[in-house]
């Protein structure tokens, strides 16, 4: 049954993995404006001389980080049913990414405060005792620099983290860190592992042995709870 009053905004969540990590978020905002034409969705367009599709993303994927939580708001003119929105996205996009979910917001984009990260790392420098000294790194004074809109500054990489876990088993390394996302206060994940090859020594050799990825996986509220 269709109901009587038209959805006028929906959420679409999806993944961007693989080779896909390494487009631009200008190249996705591209990418997803051709997917949604391709997909015959009746999308809202601004007015005025150059009229642009109504599509705000959440917090942009830094470049080489792969995620399972990527949100896209769109308006349409009229309505759709979710599930069908879902099918058609899914149809013409790329094989390394796809629309988990497709819903009607509950939250404001700006209501997003943490995001939740899982850091995997390969090295022959990860030993017994680096689960212990990752987590004193990241609990104490981690000083890195950081590029602002202001210039670059002195920053306490400690300051950004809100939870933080490391397990290591043999070589590898797991990192499950929940960053700071509000507009005032933001990091990137790469960041931590610049951290970690400048205090640490993990991660200075050529790639061959040693690599790590980054996956985001989920937008949080201020409360902790999942941002939807």
């Amino acid at each position: 049954m269709v109901p009587t009053q038209e959805i006028t905004k929906v959420r679409i969540k999806f993944s961007k993995v693989g080779d896909l990590m390494y487009i631009s978020h200008l190249d996705l905002a591209r990418t997803m404006q051709r997917i949604i034409l391709r997909s015959e969705l009746d999308i809202w367009y601004s007015e005025g001389f150059n009229p642009q599709p109504k599509m705000v993303f959440a917090q942009p994927l830094p470049t080489g980080v792969e995620s399972v939580c990527e949100l896209l708001d769109i308006k349409l003119n009229s309505y759709m049913d979710c599930e069908e929105i879902k099918e058609r996205l899914n149809r013409n996009f790329p094989r390394e990414m796809r629309v988990l979910d497709v819903y009607t917001p509950e939250e404001k984009i700006k209501e997003i405060a943490f995001t939740e990260y899982k850091i995997s790392l390969y090295s022959d420098k990860i030993g017994e005792n680096t689960q212990e000294d990752v987590e004193k790194l990241f609990t104490g004074e981690c000083l890195l620099e950081k590029k602002t809109k202001s210039g670059v500054k002195e920053i306490n990489v400690s300051d950004y983290i809100k939870e933080i876990s490391a397990k290591a088993d043999g070589n590898e390394l797991t990192l499950i860190v929940i960053l700071h996302s509000s507009a005032e206060k933001t990091l990137s994940p790469e960041i931590l592992v610049e951290a970690m090859r400048k205090y640490l020594g993990i991660m200075t050799s050529d790639g061959i042995d040693e690599h790590y990825s980054i996956m985001r996986e989920r937008m949080l509220k201020s409360d902790l709870s999942e941002f939807r």
